[in-house]
């Protein structure tokens, strides 16, 4: 391995990250003082405390689908030569699996690392966020049938549409995406 790739890149995420919690912090403590900041980080930490059980489980899933399923078999039918019906089975995967983006992106990571294309993973994500089943119920109970319905049929060819789109355009960029987030 070449010492250009051995080296990590630098990820701004973290650092950016902190400025914003210090920016937060400076606003929270000029309009409250330190009460007011403290009851952000106590409201923060009760959100993380919420979630924990949804990390836990969303990355054992995620070492688990890693150690049970090959790169091969994801690569076979998640991969670039799959075509549309991997991204087919993005689409129905995204659509069934339950839980918000704790849950679903551990496992898209998974996949993404393990040979899974790059419209494969366009469709999974935006058909998790446009298809979800687990959340048929409620939105027919909250909105009502029709407008569950008519939602449903606008945004029913968008999945599959960006994910031929994105692999079509920007398919060719996958290894530089998985070299950028590996970690």
């Amino acid at each position: 391995m070449s010492a250009h790739k051995s080296r990590k890149r630098f990820d701004p995420t973290y650092p950016v990250l902190v400025l914003v919690v210090l920016f937060l912090v400076a606003i929270a403590w000029r309009q409250g003082g330190w009460q007011l900041v403290l009851e952000g980080f106590r409201l923060g930490g009760m959100t993380l405390w919420s979630v924990i059980p949804l990390l836990i489980a969303a990355f054992l899933i995620a070492g688990l689908v890693q150690v049970l399923v090959s790169e091969q078999v994801i690569r076979r039918w998640l991969g670039r030569s799959a075509g549309w019906r991997g991204i087919l089975l993005a689409c129905l995967g995204g659509a069934l699996i339950p839980g918000g983006p704790y849950v679903y992106y551990p496992i898209a990571a998974v996949l993404l690392h393990n040979g899974a294309s790059l419209g494969v993973m366009v469709a999974f994500v935006t058909a998790k966020n446009l298809w979800t089943v687990s959340r048929l119920p409620l939105e027919i109970a909250l909105l009502g049938s029709e407008l569950t319905l008519v939602r449903y049929a606008v945004t029913f060819l968008i999945p599959p549409l960006l994910g031929l789109l994105v692999e079509r355009f920007f398919g060719s960029l996958v290894e530089t995406i998985r070299q950028a987030v590996r970690v």
